[in-house]
């Protein structure tokens, strides 16, 4: 039989299975406390004050920019390397999204290269949005300070990177806590480090953008006349209507997964952090040889990796499509993270974006392959997939 290996794949436990029957056997399963309890965990996890949970990251990304009140011509930068919703969920408010290329060493959006377009443009964002790529943190304190200078928001898109945290002044920082954004927001897509099936979340540590998000994510509805100026006063079941929005909530049962996945992060991050060295340690020849570039692990950062990326180097015989085509032959299933957003049609069309707009991006993206990555694999499989490397670069 071959042996199957996507690049990523939810763990599901049998504590995971008994949390959700329980919810399903309870009174309630949406709208009910599992929500509230997930969000308080979520906060005591990262340190955060305020967590909203809600239906999906697409969902949360939308939420942030309209708590932010992004509007119709807003200028908001982020990186080329993101999926799309990064992007777009801004761009459906109305903003103008412009792109930032990234370091070559970290793959991150470069705080210089958007000091350096704020002067050569004189445009100065509404939002920037760095993200947080492979579970490395984005180089945040340097985008905070620069936000201080120039007046705009951050927005964190760490979806990758729930468990990461990064080194401040001696303290170590969750990713997502805050420190050094207005917002933030996780994914609980069943790729991503833990998984409440489809869910997602947005963090702060302004309770005005906490309130404004909680009633966004309710269809615009409010409840409680303590957190809002009600127009009646003594209505015997406060329900009033205050924003135009949608509901973007999170089920109870999703949460109790959520949850369940939430306490288990610690194995999982130690397991992708062993995965990783072992992928590193066995792929080393490789880019020594110029064969390979492998993904680095920062100093000052303890990471709870996402993704595990190579590039092709300069002395591969093979190109990336090429390699991709021979690792499935073999059952190893990749992936591309990402093609760069500037050059997909929808941004290519509005904006007139062409190719030469972020060359360290573009370059990445031609030469960049995600493997088998996920806290359940064994090293057996990381030994399957060495090897089969070695097998189509070195014959």
């Amino acid at each position: 039989m071959v042996k199957r290996l996507s690049y990523s794949k939810q763990w599901i436990s049998e504590e995971d299975i008994q949390a959700v029957i329980r919810v399903l056997k309870s009174k309630r399963i949406t709208q009910g406390e599992e929500i509230r309890f997930f969000e308080r965990d979520i906060c005591k996890y990262t340190g955060a004050k305020f967590c909203t949970c809600v239906s999906n990251g697409t969902a949360a990304l939308y939420l942030a920019a309209r708590a932010l009140g992004v509007k119709e011509g807003d200028l908001v930068l982020t990186t080329p390397i993101t999926f799309c919703a990064t992007a777009n969920a801004f761009a459906l408010c109305g903003a103008r999204i412009d792109f930032i290329d990234i370091d070559p060493e970290t793959l991150q959006i470069s705080p210089s290269q958007i000091e350096l377009y704020i002067k050569q443009t004189g445009s100065v964002p509404t939002v920037v949005i760095p993200v947080d790529f492979y579970g490395i943190s984005a180089d945040l304190v340097k985008i905070h300070r620069l936000s201080r200078d120039y007046n705009f928001k951050v927005v964190e898109d760490a979806a990758h990177s729930i468990g990461s945290s990064y080194s401040y002044n001696g303290e170590d920082i969750f990713c997502g806590a805050c420190r050094h954004s207005d917002l933030s927001i996780f994914s609980f897509h069943p790729v991503k480090n833990i998984t409440s099936a489809e869910g997602g979340a947005v963090l702060t540590n302004d309770e005005t953008l906490f309130r404004c998000i909680s009633l966004l994510a309710n269809h615009g509805i409010e409840r409680d006349p303590n957190n809002f100026e009600f127009f009646s006063k003594d209505q015997i079941w406060p329900y009033e209507l205050h924003e135009l929005s949608l509901n973007f909530r999170l089920s109870d049962i999703h949460a109790a997964l959520g949850r369940s996945q939430l306490s288990r992060i610690d194995l999982f991050k130690r397991r992708k952090q062993r995965l990783f060295r072992a992928y590193r340690e066995r792929l080393f020849e490789l880019e020594e040889k110029e064969i390979l570039k492998l993904p680095i692990w920062p100093k000052g950062q303890d990471p709870c990796f996402h993704l595990f990326i190579i590039r092709l180097g300069t002395k591969s015989p093979i190109n990336r499509d090429e390699l991709f085509k021979g690792l499935t032959k073999y059952g190893i299933y990749p992936q591309v993270h990402y093609w760069p957003l500037h050059l997909h049609p929808y941004y290519r069309k509005v904006y007139g974006y062409k190719e030469g707009k972020c060359p360290i991006a573009e370059e990445f993206a031609k030469t960049c392959l995600s493997l088998p990555f996920f806290a359940s694999m064994e090293i057996e499989d990381v030994n399957f997939v060495c090897a089969t490397l070695k097998k189509l670069l070195l014959s």
